[in-house]
C-alpha cells in the first residue's frame, strides 16, 4: 500500500512539474520584450550630438580663458619671487597676500565654471531622457511591448528585439537639437 501511495505521489509531482513547466514556458513565450542601447542612442542621436558640441565649445572657451589666466598668475608669481630680496618683509607679505587672493579667486572661478558645465550637462540629459521616454512609450504601446530593458543589463539577445534604431530615428525627427544653458 505504501508503495502505491509513493507511486501516486511521484506521478502527481511529475504531473504538477510538467504542468508548471508548460505553463511557464507558454506565459513567457507570450511576453514581448525589447532592448534599448542607451550608449548608441547617445552617440548617434542628433540631440545628444548637439548637446555634446555645445558643451565642448563652452568647455574650450573656459579652458582657453583659464590657460591665459594661469600664465598671468605664473608671471605674477615669478615677479613676486624676483622682488622678494628687494622688498621689505611687510611689503613682500602684502604682495604675497594679494597674489594668494588672486590664486584663490582663479580657483573659485574655475570650479564655478566646471560646476556650471556639469549642471548644464545634467539638465540637457534630462531633456533628452524625457524625449526618449516619451518615444519609447509610444513604441511600446504601438508594438504591444511588455518590457523594455537597457542593453547594458542584457548578456545576449536577438537583434530583432532591439528598438534602438527606431528610437533614434523618431528622436532625430522630434528633437534634433537641445538648447544647452551654461550659466556660472
Amino acid at each position: 500500500m505504501k508503495f502505491i501511495n509513493k507511486k501516486k505521489c511521484l506521478f502527481i509531482f511529475f504531473f504538477v512539474l510538467l504542468f508548471n513547466i508548460t505553463y511557464i514556458s507558454n506565459s513567457h513565450s507570450q511576453s514581448n520584450i525589447a532592448i534599448l542601447d542607451v550608449l548608441t542612442l547617445l552617440k548617434e542621436s542628433k540631440a545628444a550630438k548637439s548637446m555634446k558640441d555645445q558643451l565642448d565649445k563652452v568647455a574650450k572657451e573656459y579652458s582657453d580663458v583659464e590657460k591665459k589666466k594661469a600664465k598671468e598668475i605664473q608671471k605674477k608669481e615669478e615677479e613676486l619671487l624676483r622682488q622678494k630680496s628687494t622688498l621689505t618683509p611687510e611689503a613682500f607679505s602684502d604682495r604675497k597676500n594679494a597674489f594668494e587672493k588672486t590664486v584663490i579667486e582663479f580657483n573659485k572661478t574655475r570650479d564655478t565654471n566646471r560646476r556650471a558645465l556639469a549642471k548644464a550637462e545634467r539638465e540637457s540629459m534630462v531633456k533628452i531622457e524625457s524625449a526618449v521616454e516619451k518615444i519609447v512609450k509610444e513604441i511600446q504601446t504601438a508594438e504591444k511591448i511588455d518590457v523594455v530593458i537597457k542593453k547594458t543589463a542584457v548578456i545576449l539577445s536577438e537583434d530583432s528585439i532591439d528598438i534602438t534604431s527606431k528610437v533614434i530615428e523618431k528622436l532625430n525627427k522630434e528633437v534634433s537639437t537641445i538648447d544647452v544653458n551654461v550659466a556660472p
